[in-house]
């Protein structure tokens, strides 16, 4: 059983994270309906929540290697005092505003009373025995693609990705991130193209955030996981998780294009409604 529960965790995380339905929030219904609610973590869950960034840097290998590329250009200019703030590539300007979109996750390290620090209080709420929140943030992230939706049928989106989306966007991360029922994927994108900026680039915004996420996030789970698993369920994780996260991210761009995200508009809308009515029976039964 143990190694149906590796398969099919791998690729309902991958497709979960990826597509903007919201991994963290169907995890925590299931979880609350199987009765499991103490934020416990299976090793394979870390392991393939890495394998995951892995399939994604994989589909979209020719960004890392440009922004790879630019960051040692970077350096090196830093180095030799020739570095131009103001005159850079594209592929530069977004090395720039992903690392200025990361800096305000160091608000997580804000000391809170009872809970040890901010992201602990804020993943605290995926584990309080009603899924009444979930409900509502992933009815607010269908909301979030909705308006984007419209957006971009108004708009041009052809602005770059500058300051101002770069910061909200990180702000917001601190938030997306440890919440459940909120997506990355679909909080970076949905930001980014309210903002107007061009599709092509709020898409490879969301992966290029995605990956050193989910790399952190899969080696502290497998490092503080309550549960191990075998040889073949941590393989089959790994394995699996990359390939779907590799297709998973071809298709992403492919529903971007085509303009088929409102399908996962009404999606997160009506699952979130439903998740919100029986969190509150939840809380009248409990009560």
């Amino acid at each position: 059983m143990s190694i149906i529960t590796a398969i099919l965790n791998a690729l309902l995380q991958a497709i979960g994270w990826i597509l903007p339905i919201s991994e963290s929030g169907h995890s925590a219904i299931y979880h609350d309906f199987a009765g499991i609610a103490d934020g416990s973590v299976w090793l394979v869950t870390g392991l393939i929540h890495i394998g995951i960034s892995i399939g994604i840097f994989l589909a979209s290998f020719g960004i890392f290697k440009r922004l790879s590329l630019e960051f040692a250009n970077t350096v090196k200019e830093l180095f030799k005092r020739q570095l131009s703030i103001k005159e850079r590539t594209p592929s530069r300007n977004m090395l720039y505003m992903v690392m200025l979109s990361f800096l305000p996750m160091f608000l997580w390290l804000i000391p809170i009373k009872h809970y040890g620090f901010l992201y602990t209080l804020l993943r605290s709420l995926s584990f309080n025995g009603t899924i009444l929140d979930e409900g509502i943030f992933i009815a607010f992230t269908g909301l979030l693609i909705f308006l984007a939706v419209k957006q971009m049928t108004v708009s041009r989106n052809d602005k770059p990705i500058s300051i101002v989306p770069a910061l909200v966007v990180g702000f917001a991360s601190v938030i997306l991130i440890p919440t459940a029922g909120f997506s990355l994927t679909a909080g970076v994108f949905t930001i980014l193209a309210l903002f107007g900026v061009m599709k092509n680039t709020a898409y490879r915004y969301a992966l290029v955030m995605s990956v050193p996420v989910l790399l952190v996030m899969g080696i502290i789970e497998a490092a503080t996981s309550k549960y191990s698993a075998g040889v073949i369920e941590i393989i089959l994780g790994i394995v699996i998780s990359v390939i779907a996260a590799f297709l998973c991210t071809r298709l992403l761009k492919f529903i971007i294009k085509k303009q088929y995200l409102g399908y996962f508009a009404y999606y997160d809308l009506g699952l979130g409604v439903l998740a919100a009515i029986i969190g509150a029976i939840q809380l009248i039964v409990r009560n």
